[in-house]
């Protein structure tokens, strides 16, 4: 069984320049966390381990007006606010698989679960416009 150790943020400028190890994205919807914003095409990549003492059990999405440079920021390029992945780890189920979720209308728990997931995070396009943007997950 595999686990989630990381995730990582990676840029292009061309839509060609999409990872081929993306993160899986629900209903095949475009997986360009800066879509229909300006600045780079940026996708998320999930790193995957055997070892489920390095897995988190949750992902918590960072948004602040100031930048860190210990993290990559998914909002590249498009001004505004810096918005970082964060994982969680703690007590619970860790997390086995990553999606990512965009939707027209904000999404509930109950949204999730009908679509096979067991958790979400914040939107990561809070504040900025645009569709509902999530990193949902299964746990074990």
């Amino acid at each position: 069984m595999v686990w989630l150790k990381a995730i990582e943020v990676h840029y292009g400028d061309t839509p060609s320049s999409e990872p081929s190890d993306a993160i899986p994205v629900v209903d095949g919807n475009n997986g360009d966390i800066n879509a229909g914003m300006k600045g780079k095409y940026v996708w998320l990549v999930p790193r995957y381990s055997d070892d489920p003492s390095s897995a988190p059990s949750s992902i918590r999405i960072i948004i602040q007006d100031d930048a860190d440079h210990n993290r990559d920021d998914m909002a590249k390029g498009a001004g505004g606010k810096y918005r970082y992945i964060d994982l969680q780890y703690g007590e619970g189920e860790k997390i086995k698989r990553v999606s990512l979720l965009r939707r027209k209308d904000s999404v509930s728990y109950n949204t999730i679960h009908s679509l096979g997931f067991d958790g979400y995070s914040g939107d990561i396009n809070s504040g900025r416009g645009g569709d509902y943007l999530y990193i949902v997950w299964k746990t074990h």
